[in-house]
Order: structure tokens, then sequence, then C-alpha cells
């Protein structure tokens, strides 16, 4: 086994780890291996109290070292607590910044950061429907920050502006998202099969912050709807490590679900 050696999936968990600190709180959704796999990663090495709860089933750090559906009754055996649906509701509709973090998946992004998981084309007629809002619009609203982990990166799931717009980023870019009655957040990083991205501070447009090994800028500029701003020459994104590797395999995901994913 090596640190290159690994899926886009298990790429994804370790890179999203590494940004989680101890004692933060996040909560993650349904179908929801990644994010999964990131928070106990994370509390496995080197942030122990950092902890999450399930939105579908109120289950609090599920360590079972197998990735399965949050929502699964199997999870509560393994979990320090669990939350009755009243709670979550406070806690997600009310509660400004009581979550750190939210990891979430998207049908469309745009330059701003902006998330769409409802629909491709008018609502009235789309050409392809997402899983809906659930409670996205809340947590890209109030949580300190939100990660993106998108399955495609092409001209389509990367628009300059998404078709349906439930999940708040920068809004317009600058000021915006404030300026329009939204707390401080939004995203921090954009993971995708071919890079990771960041927002520039003033503008809030997302830039190129690494490139996957064999990606060239060329290739990500192509298949982006929009402009993507770089600093100089991108650098390479820092692969898994053999120890989290190592750690992902034989304490987080024993079943591998990650790691038959496509490979990195």
């Amino acid at each position: 086994m090596t640190g290159t050696d690994c899926s886009m999936a298990e790429l994804h968990a370790v890179l999203l780890a590494r940004d989680l600190l101890d004692g933060e709180k996040a909560i993650v959704g349904t179908n929801s291996d990644v994010q999964v796999a990131a928070c106990n990663l994370a509390r496995a090495s080197h942030a122990p109290t950092l902890w999450w709860v399930s939105g579908p089933g109120g289950m609090v750090n599920c360590n079972e070292p197998v990735i399965r559906s949050t929502a699964r009754t199997e999870n509560i055996a393994w979990s320090e607590a669990m939350m009755d649906l009243p709670q979550m509701v406070d806690f997600i509709d009310w509660k400004i910044h009581f979550f750190d973090f939210a990891i979430l998946g998207a049908i469309q992004i745009d330059r701003y950061g902006n998330i769409n998981t409802v629909c491709v084309g008018p609502h009235d007629k789309p050409r392809l429907r997402g899983p809906g809002t659930v409670g996205i619009s809340a947590l890209t609203a109030l949580a300190r920050r939100f990660y993106v982990v998108m399955a495609r990166h092409d001209r389509g799931s990367f628009p300059e502006r998404v078709d349906f717009l439930n999940g708040p980023g920068f809004l317009d870019g600058g000021t915006s998202r404030t300026d329009r009655g939204l707390p401080e957040g939004g995203p921090k990083f954009v993971l995708s099969p071919l890079g990771v991205f960041d927002f520039e501070p003033i503008s809030k447009r997302m830039r190129v912050k690494s490139l996957n090994p064999g990606v060239t800028l060329e290739q990500v500029q192509k298949q982006t709807g929009f402009e993507l701003p770089v600093e100089g020459t991108p650098p390479i994104t820092a692969m898994p490590t053999v120890d989290e590797l190592k750690t992902l395999r034989a304490s987080v995901d024993t079943s591998g679900v990650l790691r038959e994913r496509r490979r990195a």
C-alpha cells in the first residue's frame, strides 16, 4: 500500500479529515460515506473530541468501523448518544453557528459556491431532479463553514450560475452574503475528481487550490463553466500518506466501501 494507491472517495475523505479540528461539531446527511469517513478519520487521528450527529437518525458519533447510511438503525449500538427530532430541528433551523461545519454533495455548484441539489433545467420541466433541499438551505446559511464534494467536474456541474439556488454560498460574491442578511460563513473548499478549490478572500470567486495528479490547468478550465482564477502554478494535491490510509482502512472503513469507488 502506498499513499497514491487510493480511490477518489478515500482521497476526499483524507483531504477533508485534515481540515477538521478537535472539539468541532458537525451534522451528516443520509448517504454520506465520505463525510462519515472524514469525521471518524479525524477523530481517530488528531481530533478525538470532534463530534458529529446523523441528520436523519439523531445518532451521535457512530464509531463502528463500517461505512453505511447514517439513517440505519444498526448505528445506534455504536453511537455515544441519541438526539430527538425536535432537538435536531432546533439546532438545524435556529442556531446560528451551532454547527462548525457541514460536508455536502451537490448536482451543481457555481463560481461563488452556491449549490443546487434540486434540479437541472427549468424547475417545472427539469432535465434532472436531485434529492431536494432537505436541510441544506439551513446548513449552508447557518454553519460556520461548509465543504462541497462533487462527484463530477464538467461544465454542467460547474456552471457560471446554478439552475436552482437552494444552498447559499457567497451569493453574488464580495460582501453580498452578509449584505443580504446571512451570517458569516460559506464554503471553504470544493473537492472534485480534478482537484481542490477554494475562494478568493475579497471577490469570493472560486479558484484553483491544487490539481490532482495527472490533471492539467487547461483541462480544469475547459471542464468548468466559468473562469477559475489561479495564483502561479497550482501545486499537486497532497495525496494520502501511508499512515492515513492505514488508519482509514483499519479503523474507519474496514469493509472497503470507499476503496471500491473509482481510483484517484
